[in-house]
């Protein structure tokens, strides 16, 4: 077994809080059980995988590396272990992917849709609509009633006045069945996801997980909207059990070291509004008092050392010598 460390072309791995800032590599190194041998992401195509090799990658909030990423990775994935899953970096900063893994993991507990197009609605109103693309708040809306469609529709789906009059010109010259299907051809189109809106929501959680210890942080919703993220009202709670106990339900069937899960919890109990399982922001763990540690059937409230690179490697630790152990870890480094 050899475990690789895949890192970006700049030398970057993971996120230390603002995008342009970089976790400290050697650190994480050095609190590993076992050596990694450190490549770019450029060497992928001339490195020889065996099957019971680890590979531990990074992303980027950049849609293009992204895109390289996944791309490099595709045929690799089938041979070695990816940390994170493959399935993870669909995930990352794709709203839509992340409903699409939700369903197919039956986790979540909110009812939702990914959606080819606006006008394929069919939750009922109210609802919240999200853009596929992107992290945060941003591209959420709260959609009351079809007026509320008609402003996005404007606002996503607007078309150029050219192709407006072409349109039109083709209306008249057509057939009506052939115009279906060009109107159809020409239609300018923007998935999206839709989800049941949870009513009177004061607060949602963000939970991070590195390995059995659990990073929580108590957001309270904006004034005059229904949004938690990005709000800056912060709170450092004690978290009830059942939000911890729900974030670990969920860490279990996500697989990966470390997560980020944004939780909210209503009468119905908690539901799982958005997930990330690489490259998310550390504030959470970075100012966090106290972190809660599932050990031995019980949780246990401890102090927060506050240092990122060693729960990364306190993580990677814990997954790969619980989760994936083999007698290769336990000889010399390599």
């Amino acid at each position: 077994m050899t475990i690789y460390l895949l890192t970006l072309p700049n030398g970057a791995f993971g996120s230390a809080g603002q995008s342009w800032k970089m976790l400290d590599l050697e650190k994480i190194k050095s609190q590993l059980d076992f050596k990694v041998i450190v490549k770019s992401i450029l060497d992928i195509e001339n490195i020889v995988f065996n099957n019971d090799d680890i590979l531990i990658y990074t992303s980027s909030p950049d849609e293009n590396i992204r895109t390289f990423l996944k791309n490099s990775l595709f045929y690799v994935k089938d041979k070695i272990k990816l940390i994170p899953s493959f399935e993870l970096l669909m995930a990352h900063e794709d709203k839509g992917f992340q409903e699409v893994l939700k369903k197919h993991k039956n986790i979540g507990d909110l009812n939702g849709r990914y959606i080819f197009d606006v006008d394929d609605h069919s939750l009922p109103f109210p609802k919240v609509l999200k853009t596929s693309q992107g992290a945060g708040s941003s591209g959420v809306f709260l959609v009351k009633k079809k007026k509320d469609l008609k402003n996005i529709r404007k606002d996503f789906l607007n078309e150029a006045l050219k192709r407006k009059l072409i349109n039109t010109q083709r209306k008249f010259k057509l057939s009506r069945s052939e115009y279906k299907i060009y109107s159809y051809s020409k239609k300018l189109f923007y998935p999206f996801v839709e989800q049941d809106f949870i009513p009177n929501l004061q607060h949602d959680f963000k939970v991070l997980v590195f390995g059995n210890r659990y990073f929580v942080l108590k957001r309270s919703i904006r004034k005059n909207d229904f949004r938690a993220s990005g709000s800056g009202d912060f709170e450092f709670i004690e978290p009830s059990q059942a939000v911890l106990d729900y974030a670990k339900k969920i860490s279990l069937a996500l697989d990966n070291p470390y997560l980020s899960l944004d939780i909210a919890q209503s009468d119905r109990g908690c539901h799982l509004i958005e997930f990330q399982g690489t490259n998310f922001g550390p504030y959470t763990l970075l100012n966090a008092s106290y972190r809660y540690v599932f050990k031995d059937n019980e949780w246990l409230k401890e102090e927060n050392c506050k240092d990122l690179e060693a729960n990364y490697g306190y993580a990677l630790n814990h997954y790969i010598n619980t989760k994936l152990r083999s007698s290769d870890l336990h000889k010399d480094k390599l």
